[in-house]
C-alpha cells in the first residue's frame, strides 16, 4: 500500500477534480504538502480527514433534524435496533444444590 499520493491520486480518492483538491488544500482544508510544483497527501491523513468531516456533518443533520421536529433526537433513538435481547435465563432457587440434576446424563472426563 502506498503511504503517499499526488493530486490526482488524491482527486480520485475523493471523486472530485484535481482542481478541487488543490484549490482546497491551498485553503487549509485537505492536509497536503506543497513539494516542487505539486502537492503531496499522506493517505492515512486523507482518510482521517474523511471520517471526522462525515461525523461532524452527520452530527449537523442530526441537530437541523431535531430542530425541524422540536424536539431532541440522540442518534440512540434514530437507530432501531438489530434485534431483541434474549429473554433472561431462570435462575434456580436460593439453597439449591449445583451440579448435575438427578437423571441427567453426566459425562466424567478422562
Amino acid at each position: 500500500m502506498q503511504d503517499t499520493i499526488n493530486a490526482d491520486q488524491c482527486a480520485a480518492l475523493l471523486q472530485c477534480t484535481p482542481e478541487t483538491v488543490e484549490e482546497l488544500t491551498r485553503k487549509g482544508e485537505l492536509p497536503g504538502v506543497k513539494f516542487g510544483r505539486g502537492w503531496i497527501y499522506v493517505k492515512s491523513d486523507l482518510l482521517a480527514y474523511l471520517a471526522e468531516k462525515g461525523r461532524r456533518e452527520a452530527e449537523e443533520r442530526r441537530s437541523q433534524f431535531a430542530e425541524r421536529c422540536g424536539t431532541p433526537a440522540p442518534l440512540a433513538s434514530l437507530v432501531k435496533p438489530r434485534r431483541q435481547a434474549p429473554p433472561a435465563l431462570p435462575q434456580p432457587p436460593k439453597g439449591a444444590p449445583s451440579g448435575p440434576r438427578p437423571g441427567s446424563l453426566h459425562i466424567a472426563a478422562p
